[in-house]
């Protein structure tokens, strides 16, 4: 009996550092640096861009608004949960059980990576968006 004890103990023991290395500490997703810009669809560059998404924080909120160029209809969503890690931040914006996941790479910052996934869980969009040179022009670029 008492060798099924340890055995537990140091099954428990060892398992409890793992996970505490994969969650990430409120303060650490805090400090996750955001992309903030405008951003078109990568397939733009070939042809004309259907997707103008702009993202940016104020007052402590993540702000994502994405235009349609072709119908001219927007969403705009506020409130995303940050998580990933300091080189990979992912920001998701939930709109009627839809999730909206920006990710990106430090290194990369002018890509960003939108993801669409349905109340099923399926990914019904992934496309890379790259940003366009200037920062905000429009005064109403950044109001929803």
């Amino acid at each position: 009996m008492q060798i099924k004890g340890i055995a537990l103990s140091l099954v428990l023991g060892l398992s409890l550092p793992i996970v505490a290395d994969v969650c990430v500490p409120s303060q650490a997703v805090a400090n996750l640096a955001f992309p903030e810009g405008k951003f078109f669809d990568v397939e733009g560059q070939l042809q004309p861009p259907s997707w103008n998404l702009t993202l940016w924080k104020a007052q402590g909120k993540y702000y994502y608004k994405n235009l349609n160029l072709k119908t001219g209809k927007q969403i705009c969503l506020i409130g995303a949960k940050a998580s990933g890690t300091q080189a990979r931040p992912v920001f998701t914006w939930i709109n009627a059980k839809y999730k909206y996941r920006v990710s990106w790479q430090i290194v990369q910052r002018e890509l960003i990576r939108l993801e669409v996934i349905d109340p099923s869980g399926k990914v019904i969009l992934n496309q890379l968006f790259v940003s366009e040179p200037g920062k905000f022009e429009n005064p109403n670029t950044t109001k929803c």
